[in-house]
């Protein structure tokens, strides 16, 4: 493992683009505007969220300052748009594109918590989704993106993935994207296992949860199985084969146990939550709502590869990226202060330097 140094990582000096429009990161999920509803709360409206939202987040977050516009990011969204939400993303200074539908409503979602710990809760669709399409990464710059993040169904990515090749051969790219997939919960069932690691072998991230990879395969967790039981699920993953010559990684997102990442040819590891056991004062937890830290780690994960090309390294940028997407419901506030880029008041490459010492 190698610790940043306040020289280069700390400060995200050692990702030098070749030119202006290099894209490091894209997210092809959702963006979401969700009202969310806690018992004996006002409920809180057009509060910006889902899967390519937060992902964009965990990117975005390693990538400060004059590295922003190397984030790429698409989003659909309808009439009903609100000015301010969209001027936020544009603060962010990324490579945006908004596609805009005159006649549709924006993809809208109803997130109900059953008490007020920001524990159990319930979310469904209010609105038809917006997703984006495929074909409208032709002529941008987010076609020449070095990493992609999908949250789809097994059919879905293979036929996602399938057409963004042929738009990149189309266009002469020859460089293989990194690859990220979270399946899509509702695929993540017994009937739809085969299906899931056929799909895991064309991408070179598979990334469910624990309790999705369980559901996946039939198996019953308990908090004192949690580990033994995704150690051995990963392994029957990659004896199917994960991405191209069964060169790809396994990362299970494990919640308050942290993450697993196995892939042939590496030991194992599980890393710890920023915010958990062996975390000092830290676990006088600051956590408020885990809505978004699954996404926000593979978006992080995938820039934290893209700079160091070692896959445990780069589980501590997601396991970074997912602690400050926990911190506030909804995202985080970035400012700038005596010359640097923080969010939650926070460097977020110092927090990084924090985690990997104290991990090794």
């Amino acid at each position: 493992m190698r610790i940043p140094t306040l020289s280069t990582s700390l400060t995200g000096r050692d990702i030098v683009p070749e030119h202006e429009q290099d894209i490091f990161f894209t997210s092809l999920g959702l963006a979401v505007l969700d009202e969310i509803r806690v018992p004996g709360q006002e409920p809180l409206r057009n509060i910006l969220g889902g899967s390519g939202t937060y992902a964009t987040l965990g990117a975005r977050l390693f990538l400060p300052g004059s590295l922003s516009p190397n984030l790429g990011w698409m989003i659909r969204v309808g009439n009903d748009f609100p000015i301010p939400v969209e001027e936020a993303l544009w603060s962010w200074n990324p490579t945006l594109v908004i596609q805009k539908e005159p006649g549709s409503a924006s993809t809208r979602g109803l997130l109900e918590y059953r008490d007020t710990t920001f524990g159990p809760k319930d979310f469904k669709y209010t609105t038809p989704v917006l997703g984006v399409q495929d074909s409208s990464l032709e002529g941008t710059a987010l076609l020449r993106s070095k990493a992609y993040h999908y949250l789809a169904s097994p059919q879905d990515i293979k036929t996602r993935i399938a057409n963004l090749y042929a738009m990149r051969q189309k266009e002469a790219i020859s460089d293989r994207p990194l690859i990220i997939w979270e399946p899509s919960p509702l695929f993540c069932n017994p009937n739809d296992l085969q299906e899931c690691l056929e799909a895991a072998s064309i991408v070179d991230v598979f990334s469910p949860n624990h309790i999705e990879l369980a559901r996946l395969f039939s198996v019953s967790l308990s908090a004192e199985s949690v580990r033994r039981n995704m150690e051995d699920l990963a392994a029957r993953v990659l004896e199917r084969g994960v991405g191209p010559d069964s060169q790809g990684v396994v990362i299970i997102r494990a919640g308050e146990h942290g993450c697993y990442v196995s892939a042939r040819g590496l030991s194992p590891k599980w890393l710890p939550p920023y915010y958990g056991p062996g975390s000092g004062e830290l676990n006088v937890s600051k956590v408020v709502d885990p809505t978004g830290a699954g996404n926000t780690f593979l978006g992080a994960y995938a820039i934290g590869y893209v700079k160091t090309g070692n896959v445990i390294d780069a589980a501590c940028y997601g396991s970074v990226g997912a602690s400050f997407a926990i911190e506030q419901v909804g995202i985080p506030e970035i400012k700038g202060e005596h010359g640097r880029e923080v969010w939650n008041g926070i460097s977020v490459y110092s927090r990084l330097h924090e985690y990997m010492s104290r991990i090794i």
